[in-house]
C-alpha cells in the first residue's frame, strides 16, 4: 500500500497514479520518487531539502511534470524537485506549448526555471545555484546561466 500526501490537483494525482501503475519507483518520507532504475547498492536518502545520490553515480531520475536541479561535489549529487507551474490559457489567449527542454508546459515567449515563470529577455534571475544569475533568451525561449562564482556546498544549497 502506498500513501500520497499532499496532491494539489486531480491532475497531479492522476499523472502520480499513472507512474505507480508504468514505473519501477521508491518512495521515502511520503514522497514518491520514479524512474527506470533506482540502483539498490546507494539509494537515494534525503540531505535537507535535497535528494542525495551518491557513488557509483547515480543520475537523479526524470519526473514527468518537475523540473529538477542539482549541485555535486566530490562524492554525491543533490538535487531538489520543482512542481511546474500550471496552465490553461496563457495571459494572450494563446496555449502552452512545450517548454525547452520538455518537461512542462510554458506560454509562448515564456522561459519555465525552477517552477517559475520569466519574460524573454528578462535578466538578474537568481539561478539555483542561489550564487549566479540567469537570463531568459533565445529564440526558443530558454535560462541561461553565467557561472561566475563557484557554487554553495550542498548544506547551504539543500537548507540542510
Amino acid at each position: 500500500m502506498y500513501r500520497i500526501q499532499q496532491v494539489a490537483n486531480m491532475s497531479m494525482l492522476a499523472n502520480i497514479v499513472m507512474f505507480i501503475s508504468r514505473e519501477n519507483f521508491t518512495h521515502f518520507k511520503d514522497i514518491i520518487l520514479v524512474g527506470r532504475q533506482i540502483p539498490r547498492g546507494t539509494p537515494p536518502a534525503w540531505y535537507g531539502k535535497c535528494v542525495r545520490y551518491c557513488k557509483p553515480r547515480n543520475k537523479p531520475p526524470n519526473v514527468k511534470g518537475y523540473q529538477v536541479g542539482c549541485i555535486s561535489d566530490d562524492n554525491c549529487t543533490y538535487c531538489k524537485y520543482y512542481p511546474c507551474p500550471e496552465f490553461s490559457v496563457c495571459g494572450n489567449g494563446e496555449v502552452p506549448e512545450p517548454s525547452y527542454n520538455r518537461v512542462c508546459m510554458a506560454c509562448p515567449g515564456e522561459c519555465l526555471y525552477m517552477g517559475e515563470t520569466y519574460a524573454l529577455g528578462e535578466t538578474g534571475i537568481v539561478s539555483m545555484d542561489t550564487v549566479n544569475e540567469c537570463v531568459c533568451r533565445g529564440f526558443i525561449p530558454q535560462i541561461v546561466c553565467q557561472k561566475k562564482i563557484p557554487q554553495p556546498p550542498p548544506d547551504i544549497f539543500c537548507e540542510y
